[in-house]
């Protein structure tokens, strides 16, 4: 079996509650209205989003041997992409973390410190599944101690030396060291669309001018700042775009929102689309998953993200300027 992209990193069994409010902490209890319970995870929902968008995707993480993992493996497996690179570990659990989520859609996440996220390293990506696999995607750095620093920079380098591409996702860093984690690993990474909080504290600055600048010396071949409800910034340090949300409304829950934009994008990358339309493919997908409560539940179908791009106004063309 081979592989369009191999998509890398947290794998979890989430239980979403919303709307819950912000003064939850001063009260004794609150009720909420919906419980969702089901697969998430960075890795895990950028994979359903690209399965679902019609690309051959293998998931590699580290679960335990327990109920939540074979839960996660049955998501995969229905939105068509491959488990075969999960670890289960019967030494570990699987992470099962707490989201709560506000009346206007923004979530707080509650994760517990032991799991088999905390433990995935670089060794359980075997050279079996780089060697099948045309693109490597790390969806959750800063949440992957093993990864950090060297041990990403070194895989990203071996990934590249067996010709694939390679690009990464962030979360937000707890212990502030933001740029010391990845300055090393940016050399051999070519796509990098952080948050626009994330990106703030990785250049120390709320310019997207100097957080271009900033990212402009490692040789990326697309950055860009996910902008939320504003939208996406995109660049490729020649040519740079500002597309909208393309959703209308109030967002239902925005959890995963931003692992389907990344989802979208690889998407438009691997099937040799031009910049534009790959950031706009990234915000078609993005509405998809905000429509409802849950991290991937309804993300959305190549049919529908071309629908929803004509309803926008949006076309998409290949590099050579060619309509798809």
């Amino acid at each position: 079996m081979t592989y369009d992209i191999l998509c890398a990193g947290l794998a979890t069994y989430d239980t979403i509650l919303s709307p819950i409010p912000e003064t939850l902490m001063e009260a004794d209890g609150v009720m909420a209205e919906n419980v969702f319970t089901g697969s998430g995870g960075d890795a895990v929902n950028t994979a359903i989003s690209l399965a679902k968008l019609g690309i051959r995707v293998c998931v590699s993480g580290c679960v335990g041997k327990d109920s939540f993992a074979d839960i996660i493996q049955g998501d995969l497996e229905r939105a068509g992409a491959s488990a075969a690179g999960l670890v289960r570990d019967p030494s570990l659990f699987t992470n099962a973390p707490v989201v709560l989520v506000t009346p206007s859609g923004e979530r707080h996440i509650i994760r517990t410190a032991k799991g088999g996220n905390r433990f995935f390293c670089a060794e359980h990506i075997s050279r079996e599944l780089l060697a099948t696999s045309r693109h490597l995607h790390i969806a959750s750095i800063n949440m992957l101690p093993k990864l950090d620093g060297q041990p990403l920079a070194k895989l990203f380098q071996t990934a590249h030396e067996m010709g694939l591409t390679t690009s990464m996702d962030a979360s937000f860093d707890k212990e502030g060291l933001w740029m010391k984690r990845i300055e090393h690993v940016l050399p051999n990474c070519d796509i990098f669309i952080p948050s626009f909080q994330e990106a703030v504290r990785y250049a120390g600055s709320e310019d997207l001018e100097e957080i271009t600048r900033c990212f402009s010396s490692y040789h990326l071949n697309y950055f860009g700042v996910k902008l939320g409800s504003k939208g996406v910034y995109v660049t490729d340090f020649h040519t740079k775009y500002f597309l909208p949300s393309f959703y209308q409304g109030k967002p239902v829950d925005t959890t995963g929102a931003g692992d389907a934009f990344f989802a979208g994008f690889l998407a438009g990358y691997i099937k040799g689309l031009d910049l534009r339309s790959c950031a706009a493919l990234g915000s078609a997908q993005s509405a998809s998953v905000i429509r409802s409560v849950g991290a991937n539940r309804t993300a959305g179908t190549w049919e529908e993200a071309m629908h929803r791009l004509q309803e926008n106004g949006y076309a998409l063309f290949t590099t050579k300027g060619e309509p798809v």
